[in-house]
């Protein structure tokens, strides 16, 4: 049941499904006991921006919605707002952040059979709805039963002392007793067997709770203990390169068979989509159509790089917008050299320790209270893709996360100043998810480690996250300089499928 007067994101299902789930939302706070049920409508936000009712059912006090094949047809983050109307009167509920999740395409001639995982899941569904006082009841039943076949077993044997001539009548008693015993072990047998399976669920659903009261990993970006470069490009050519570490990507208009540390990515029909792909082939993504690997390079062994097409900062540098690589070291503590160069025409920022992201008020400007200072542009925190469960040197698993600490390292000033957090995976659409949290202090030293709690609904796995910032100031350079926390939540410690 989802409460409408708070801020929540609600997970409405896969690409492609049709009245699979049902959502319930508790409307008593919007009817208010004023207004009739039929006054309810639902306005349902898809990602792709299209907005129109939905087909809804309400009954004492819930309004479901059974999300529709048209409803999920769009992977992302949409919005929905259910509304009173009611004469001249119109009241709107809190906005609540939607998500469809990706999923195969839909088209197969014949489904395969189901897997026998599907069966093992209906089977510990089933033995976590288990009543163990029902399990007791049952067990002292059984014992009971164990007694009475006792007693029966002692009179049978009096009855053969009595009498021999009635062996038979007793042979048939024992065959009973002897088929109950039987069926007691067996039950004994089930018994045990749903004990233990209610053992391993306790277990997971143990584990499922800890993680979320203590996430199993916590990182800050930036930090220190990795270096990290960045390389923007203005055009590629056939024929051009860029060197990274000891592998050198050639840019090429057919696929060969490139030599020992040698990688050949095929130009894309746009800059964008060749840079995107370089960072493919430096991550080590296998695209036999696109990417050609020689040996020793796939992935590259120094370093990843993730695609950004907005500004963001190493350290003191800016690097503007544009279609740029954020590359990140794989190794921690190495001094090292690690070359970094290109025949194409880009600019690049050296390998370097970054302590922390310094984001340019620009959209500062003069008049009196800062009366004409906006929100500057939006900044890369942490590219698409980037957040993965065990860092860099890992297998690059991308993971769901969420922000709970921004930490303000320095300010050019003690001007008030605000920031916003977005989403989004594809660097076109952006959906924010916290807004305007006080940033400053009143020292422009350096050092300050002031830090800021954030609360926000967890970010999905795969979405980047970007900051935007504004303050009462009139300088378009003052600067802050931040530096930001987050949890991982790994998908196997992050819902109970059995639930």
């Amino acid at each position: 049941m989802i409460d409408i007067t708070k801020a929540v994101t609600v997970s409405i299902g896969r690409r492609g499904e049709h009245h699979y789930r049902n959502i319930e939302f508790d409307v008593s706070s919007l009817l208010e006991e004023k207004y009739p049920s039929a006054s309810l409508n639902a306005i349902y936000k898809r990602p792709d921006g299209n907005a129109y009712p939905v087909i809804t059912s309400y009954a004492d006090g819930v309004l479901t919605w059974s999300p529709s094949a048209t409803d999920t047809s769009i992977v992302g983050v949409g919005r929905l707002e259910i509304r009173v109307t009611y004469g001249e009167v119109v009241g709107k509920s809190i906005q609540i952040l939607t998500i469809v999740e990706d999923a195969l395409v839909d088209g197969i001639a014949e489904p395969p059979e189901p897997p026998a995982q599907e069966w093992l899941n209906q089977v510990l569904s089933a033995l976590a709805e288990l009543d163990i006082n029902e399990t007791y009841n049952l067990l002292n039943l059984i014992y009971s039963l164990l007694n009475n076949n006792y007693d029966l077993l002692n009179t049978t044997h009096g009855r053969l002392n009595d009498t021999y001539g009635l062996v038979n009548d007793n042979y048939a008693i024992l065959n009973t007793t002897h088929s109950l015993l039987n069926d007691n072990y067996n039950l004994l047998n089930t018994t045990h067997g749903l004990i233990e399976d209610m053992r391993d669920t306790l277990y997971t659903r143990t584990g499922i709770i800890l993680n979320h009261l203590h996430p199993i990993e916590t990182a800050t970006a930036p930090d220190m203990v990795s270096r990290r470069a960045s390389i923007t490009f203005t055009s590629i050519n056939s024929g051009n390169n860029v060197v990274l570490g000891t592998v050198t990507y050639t840019f090429v208009t057919s696929l060969g068979s490139p030599t020992t540390n040698n990688v050949q990515v095929l130009i894309q029909g746009t800059l964008r989509n060749t840079v995107k792909k370089l960072a493919e082939a430096i991550r080590g993504i296998q695209d036999v159509a696109n990417i050609a690997y020689g040996s020793g390079t796939s992935p590259n062994p120094a370093s990843t790089a993730y695609w950004t097409s907005r500004v963001f900062s190493i350290g003191d540098a800016t690097i503007p917008s544009g279609e740029s690589l954020f590359i990140l070291e794989r190794a921690e503590n190495a001094t090292t050299p690690l070359p970094l160069t290109s025949t194409a025409t880009s600019t690049i920022n050296a390998f370097t320790r970054a302590s922390y992201l310094r984001y340019v008020l620009s959209g500062n400007a003069t008049g009196g209270g800062g009366i004409n200072s906006v929100r500057g542009p939006l900044y890369t925190l942490l590219p698409i893709g980037s957040v993965v469960i065990g860092g860099q040197g890992g297998l690059l698993y991308p993971t769901a996360y969420d922000c709970h600490l921004v930490t303000l390292c320095r300010q050019s000033d003690t001007s008030e100043k605000e920031l916003d957090l977005y989403i989004s995976n594809d660097e076109v659409n952006f959906t924010r998810i916290s807004r305007s949290t006080p940033i400053g202090a009143d020292s422009s030293n350096a050092g300050l480690h002031i830090h800021i709690q954030m609360r926000q609904s967890r970010v999905p796995s795969g979405y980047g996250l970007y900051i935007s910032m504004g303050s009462d100031g009139t300088s378009a350079n003052a600067f802050c300089d931040l530096k930001f926390t987050y949890h991982l939540y790994p998908v196997a410690l992050a819902s109970d499928t059995n639930s």
